[in-house]
């Protein structure tokens, strides 16, 4: 994804959130905090990929973004199994990003992609 396409996926993303945080959208508490708590992980992953492909890794992030993925797998799952398990898949990938180049995560997908889509579609539930 093209870093234009992303960020502007990211603001209608953003705007949908701002719908629902409102109350223009109804939701209930589980269902913002999952959305939240994924949409922060997707960010921050988002911004690493973008910061590391030019500076180079580092290790103290990768470990926030671990946190925040499996954080993020918590509340999600009262909304989405699949989504839920893919966070958390996330979350270990980003323990240890060397182990996981060559172990494949089975039949889910786990890409920033993906889980972007997934949000999405969530949201319009």
């Amino acid at each position: 994804m093209e870093v234009g396409t992303a960020f502007t996926l990211f603001d209608k993303l953003l705007d949908i959130l701002g719908l629902v945080k409102s109350g223009k959208i109804e939701r209930d508490n589980k269902v913002d905090e999952a959305l939240n708590t994924l949409h922060e992980a997707l960010v921050e992953t988002q911004a690493y990929v973008r910061i590391s492909s030019a500076q180079g890794r580092d290790a103290e992030k990768e470990h926030k973004l671990s946190r925040l993925w499996h954080k993020a797998s918590v509340p999600m799952r009262h909304i989405d199994h699949e989504v839920s398990q893919i966070c958390s898949l996330k979350g270990s990938y980003w323990s240890n990003p060397e182990v996981w180049e060559e172990i494949r995560s089975g039949n889910l997908d786990i890409s920033l992609d993906n889980v972007e889509k997934s949000a999405f579609e969530l949201l319009a539930k």
